[in-house]
């Protein structure tokens, strides 16, 4: 089969590939030699992507996919992929150009390149050195997805979510070792998240979520620096090595202060807690309702999770999305709150030693005026242990 320029990220020109650019407003060089500021990638594939949203009867109101959507159709084996997980098992190389028409329903979660994918991972010349690539995104886009057909966490069981946790590890290991040697380096940026919902940036939205990791460095921005950067200032301010906010959170709840002084309200900000995992609402939030997960033992990577970890944050992760459900439909209009939202993985990348403490922040998508898109700041209409109480009322 011929396949089109840039499917399922495979280029035969390097010239064709997606590239990054920084604003050179707003860009520096850290002490590491790493470009932080805000970036943006040029991928014109992405412009071709299938946009499968709600039938033409659905309400705006409610997130909704095509019954017979393009992912229904890969799984039936209607439409070709290439599979790099089924269920627990390794499927195909990560590198590999072979898509394959397959019937998966007997999986319950699987994982596939993304055909649309915003980094080339195949170039059939000079795919050896990064070199030879300077400011070309490099790297392997993915899609995890459950086979039966949702279109948010809420209707999820937890059996399927934690299907759909596990295969996402194993696709994100397999890759992430392939990428290592491929382009011998042991740095890597994996961007781990799920968009629900066509205003949260799902052109399709039949529930699944993505990954991407790049092999190339292509530096940070601010937001994900101040993530890394907080555990190395917060040992300094504290003067003790061994400091780490999230976990003196999990095990010291009353009158807990920051190391900058700030209380935290603990306590009246839970919504859910099981073994592994505490679920609360933010404490300054970026949007109205958003909620934030912690893990009880100090894990800085997705991948690292084990499997008891997986379970209850699957568990953890179905209770947060019913809650944000509800919490959406009683708020007042003047919120200005959907149902779509996003949910970001906030973790340590590949081959650095920040010593981050992993966090997953499930953000409602939200209407936000100039002020808010000039800086990192929110101007919220409720308080997060308000918006606690309102999610856990029976």
């Amino acid at each position: 089969m011929d396949i089109p320029e840039g499917y399922w990220g495979i280029y035969k020109d390097k010239e064709n590939m997606p590239l990054e650019r920084f604003d050179p407003f707003r860009t520096i060089i850290n002490e590491f030699g790493t470009k932080v500021g805000h970036i943006t990638q040029f991928s014109p594939l992405r412009g071709i992507r299938p946009f499968e949203h709600r039938e033409n009867n659905q309400e705006n109101t409610e997130i909704s996919s095509p019954a017979d959507d393009s992912f229904c159709k890969i799984i039936r084996g209607d439409l070709p992929a290439v599979v790099l997980s089924l269920g627990k098992q390794v499927g195909k190389h990560p590198l590999s150009v072979k898509s394959e028409k397959t019937n998966l329903c007997k999986y319950s979660a699987i994982s596939i390149v993304n055909l649309f994918t915003p980094m080339a991972r195949v170039l059939y010349e000079h795919t050896q050195s990064l070199d030879l690539v300077q400011d070309k995104s490099v790297g392997i886009g993915i899609v995890h997805l459950i086979t039966n057909h949702y279109d948010t966490l809420s209707e999820t069981s937890i059996r399927e979510t934690v299907d759909l946790l596990l295969t996402t590890q194993i696709a994100q290991k397999n890759s992430i070792q392939v990428l290592k040697e491929k382009y011998n380096t042991n740095r890597l940026t994996t961007l781990h998240f799920f968009n629900i919902g066509e205003e949260a940036g799902a052109s399709i939205c039949h529930l699944h979520s993505q990954t991407y990791i790049y092999a190339n460095d292509i530096g940070h921005g601010w937001t994900s620096l101040g993530f890394l950067s907080v555990p190395g200032f917060h040992k300094k301010k504290m003067e003790n090595e061994n400091y780490c906010l999230a976990c003196e959170l999990v095990k010291n709840r009353e009158k807990l202060k920051d190391p900058i002084e700030q209380e935290l309200i603990v306590e009246e900000r839970i919504v859910f807690e099981n073994e592994g995992w505490i679920l609360l609402t933010a404490f300054a939030p970026e949007r109205d309702g958003q909620l934030r997960l912690i893990p009880k033992k100090h894990t800085s990577k997705f991948y690292e999770l084990d499997e008891k970890q997986i379970y209850d944050l699957a568990e953890a992760l179905v209770v947060a999305n019913k809650a944000l459900d509800k919490f959406v439909k009683m708020a007042h209009p003047s919120m200005n709150l959907l149902q779509d939202r996003n949910i970001l993985f906030r973790q340590e990348n590949v081959g650095y030693n920040s010593d981050m403490h992993m966090l997953i922040d499930i953000i409602p998508i939200q209407r936000i005026g100039g002020a808010e898109i000039m800086e990192t700041y929110r101007i919220a209409t409720m308080f997060p242990e308000d918006v606690a109480k309102i999610m856990k009322e029976e």
